[in-house]
């Protein structure tokens, strides 16, 4: 059988995992990588040096004319940013194939994972599809998907999913170089897209404690990216200082019909493992475990 031809582009643990996959197979040759310039889980520049494999790095859509030299029978996207242009779409013979972090039609775009975990799905996944023009519509492929608890955090999603990620795309590789996979239309009337400036991260990560507990308890865990980002918010002390802090590790404590007569952001109580317990704008309670990123003791 003849090698088939591929080419990478992307960033991350995932993508890196999906390329130890590939160069283990018999029936595959990685003709190119195209890299992120700067990756912080991953080093794919790296990764293509050390097995002299042509490496590019930028934005694809840079590359055509190199990559038409190559003459890839697939080229994948593994949490690629860069739309992928109508010349390169159309360059590979079998086509171009995106790992994307959401199950289309819903959480296209964008942030899935700080979405999903904002709109309270109690799941969220990868999907493999075809690409075209337009962002994330194209064929489903495959799709897999990962459960979200209240207390799931945004990195501790994203790791799951990537782990997912990786794993869905092995199971659906040998079916993609046979041509067997069957693939499915996403029903567009169901899309969910979030585009880039749909999320400020500085300004949405600060929370506001008159919103309600569940509205808080998810904010606190979509913005809670371990090490690179915490939410931020101010609290009031029992003697009405305030203190401005990043929180973490947070637990919602619902209080049915009980209201309080405390300010919201009011620290009510400090538990006897020394967390705090923290007022919400519907009275529910929002229990702290990192304060500044320090366990609270």
């Amino acid at each position: 059988m003849k090698k088939k031809r591929v080419v990478v582009c992307g960033e991350k643990w995932v993508a890196e995992q999906c390329l130890e996959f590939l160069d283990n197979r018999e029936d595959t040759e990685i003709c190119a990588i195209v890299a992120a310039p700067k990756d912080w889980q991953a080093d794919l520049i790296s990764f293509g040096a050390k097995r002299r494999i042509k490496v590019f790095v930028g934005n694809i859509n840079n590359y055509y004319d190199e990559l038409a030299h190559l003459q890839p029978d697939f080229i994948f996207s593994i949490q690629y940013r860069p739309l992928l242009k109508s010349d390169i779409l159309n360059l590979p013979s079998s086509g171009c194939i995106n790992l994307h972090f959401g199950l289309l039609p819903k959480y296209g775009g964008c942030y899935p994972v700080a979405w999903a975990i904002l709109n309270g799905e109690k799941h969220a996944g990868a999907t493999l599809h075809y690409m075209v023009e337009k962002f994330d519509e194209g064929d489903i492929i495959a799709q897999t998907s990962v459960p979200i608890k209240e207390e799931t955090t945004a990195r501790e999603l994203f790791n799951s999913m990537s782990e997912a990620a990786a794993k869905l795309f092995s199971d659906s590789y040998l079916a993609l170089l046979e041509d067997t996979v069957k693939t499915y239309a996403q029903d567009i009337s169901r899309k969910l897209y979030y585009g880039n400036d749909s999320i400020d991260f500085n300004r949405d990560r600060v929370i506001d404690w008159s919103r309600t507990g569940d509205e808080i308890q998810r904010r606190i865990c979509a913005f809670t990216f371990d090490p690179f980002q915490q939410p931020l918010t101010s609290l009031l002390l029992p003697d009405e200082k305030r203190l401005q802090v990043t929180v973490t590790r947070s637990r919602l404590h619902s209080n049915g019909t009980t209201k309080h007569t405390e300010n919201t952001g009011h620290i009510t109580e400090v538990t006897d493992s020394g967390r705090l317990l923290v007022t919400t704008g519907n009275s529910d309670l929002i229990e702290i475990g990192l304060l500044n990123n320090q366990k609270l003791l």
